[in-house]
């Protein structure tokens, strides 16, 4: 099959499922795992804001009413699917439970999974590893169904139009996650925060062998596309009880620190959204996070050492010591495969973060430019003329995140 072919069996496999399914034409099983997320006290809008750790209690005075639109407006604490959820796990049939996995993160702004199916069978197939799509917070199926509805985006859409005369990038697709980073940018912390801590959950459930298709004593990496690298890094780097010591990191078209990532997209971020969110957050590390004290105290490296990557992650000029000599750790433990023409995440970027200013740490970062038109969001089309090239890209990328697991 082609490119366009296998994607076409797998998301109609995949809009079908089972609770576990398997597939015998393709050598594939899928598991679906329900989960409830436990950390969530901390989310915007929750009743107590507190850090367990300290017995600490903060005071948020945010305003949730910032456009008068329900659909934008809602609380992050009162999203019940952000807490309940499924996720899946793909592997080869023929193989009763996998020694190895590798956790997959997505990109920003997604609510399918449909374009990173034949990514997590081939790299299952081709590892022998069982592939984890493990949906981002207020992503994917932890997002309100309301966010992917046309019409009532397109109101939200036609608002930050209307009323924000100097906005670009509008569109109903990212009318959502535009309003809701514009009117707290700290959510892209916190949403992070709590997957950081479901997937230590998910690794626990794993140890205690409570996922049928892998192993207790699975070797665990980490596979991220734009956004989901720079939270792959992030836990790489605060590593909570070593349980990514000795994982691998594969970053597709990411890799760099988040300033230097330039998502105005209209199927990521509008203009406006994406100028505050690096606003903000220039301002919070100028200002040692003054004018946030509740996200200064988990910035804290002293009180919180392992959360604090997350501010040695968001621009390039901060902490670039810390980082790259924390990064030098990991030499031969991450991967960069990133595209020359992806003007969302740079290559040139992805060897300033991933090889040091001075180019004097040892990762690999690989360049490509496949032959035909492609972009940070869809990097291998579903045109049908292109299909004999883009299947040969996929498969030499696929190739080469093998190589990579299995080194």
């Amino acid at each position: 099959m082609n490119y366009k072919e296998l994607y076409e069996v797998l998301k109609n496999i995949f809009e079908h499922k089972e609770p576990f399914e398997i597939v015998n034409d393709l050598n594939l099983t899928i598991e679906t795992v329900h989960f409830n997320s436990q950390r969530v006290d901390f989310l915007n809008g929750s009743p107590q804001y507190k850090c367990v750790k300290h017995d600490k209690n903060f005071i948020d005075n945010e305003s949730f009413t910032h456009y008068n639109l329900p659909s934008v407006d809602v609380k992050d604490f009162e999203i019940e699917c952000n807490k309940n959820f499924d996720y899946y796990v793909l592997k080869r049939a023929d193989i009763d439970k996998v020694e190895g996995s590798i956790i997959f993160f997505h990109g920003l702004n997604e609510k399918k999974w449909d374009k990173y199916l034949p990514w997590a069978y081939e790299l299952a197939q081709k590892t022998n590893k069982a592939i984890i799509l493990f949906p981002i917070a207020f992503h994917m199926n932890r997002a309100e169904e309301i966010w992917s509805d046309r019409r009532q985006m397109a109101e939200v859409s036609n608002y930050r139009k209307t009323n924000f005369k100097d906005n670009t990038d509008c569109s109903f697709v990212n009318a959502a996650i535009s309003s809701r980073l514009e009117a707290h940018p700290q959510r892209i912390f916190w949403s992070g925060f709590q997957t950081y801590s479901d997937i230590i959950s998910v690794i626990n459930d794993i140890r205690n062998n409570q996922i049928k298709s892998i192993n207790s004593h699975s070797t665990i990496d980490l596979f991220g596309y734009s956004i989901g690298s720079f939270l792959s890094m992030i836990l790489k780097m605060a590593d909570p009880d070593e349980v990514f010591k000795n994982s691998k990191l594969f970053c597709f078209c990411g890799g760099m620190t988040i300033d230097r990532m330039f998502p105005i997209s209209k199927y990521i971020m509008d203009a406006r959204a994406a100028i505050k969110m690096q606003t903000v957050f220039a301002e919070l590390l100028s200002s040692n996070f003054k004018s946030d004290p509740r996200l200064g105290h988990f910035q804290d490296q002293i009180l919180h050492k392992q959360e604090s990557w997350f501010k040695m992650m968001l621009r390039y000029n901060y902490f670039q010591k810390e980082r790259e000599l924390r990064i030098k750790d990991f030499e031969g433990q991450i991967k960069a495969y990133v595209l020359e023409k992806d003007e969302v995440a740079p290559p040139m970027e992805a060897l300033n973060t991933l090889q040091g200013g001075y180019r004097n740490i040892k990762i690999d970062v690989q360049i490509e430019d496949f032959p035909f038109e492609y972009s940070h969001m869809v990097p291998f089309p579903l045109t049908n003329k292109i299909q004999d090239q883009v299947t040969k890209s996929f498969n030499d990328f696929i190739d080469s995140a093998t190589r990579f697991y299995t080194a």
